[in-house]
């Protein structure tokens, strides 16, 4: 089964961004996870849109959290993935 791609749009020198990450490793160590982080002072587009949001998750083009990542949510919002994916995929 291919693993769930998330976006994670950050910056540099964001503390919350970076417990973002730690709650999106420990995560990855019970679901296969991938994790593509965005760092939104590449574009001005992205940095006026998530300049005072991030940590921004997305999954499936939707956003999940922004500023704080809630483990156990996050944790329901994949299991139920996880099913929807193999019921849909026959």
């Amino acid at each position: 089964m291919q693993p769930i791609k998330l976006q994670l749009y950050t910056k540099s020198d964001c503390p919350l961004c970076d417990k973002a990450i730690v709650v999106l490793e420990d995560i990855a160590q019970e679901f296969s996870i991938q994790v593509e982080e965005i760092d939104i002072t590449v574009s001005m587009g992205l940095f006026t849109k998530y300049k005072n949001a991030i940590p921004v998750l997305e999954m499936d083009g939707k956003r999940l959290f922004g500023h704080r990542i809630d483990a156990a949510v996050l944790k329901r919002r994949l299991v139920w993935r996880k099913l929807r994916q193999r019921f849909t995929n026959f």
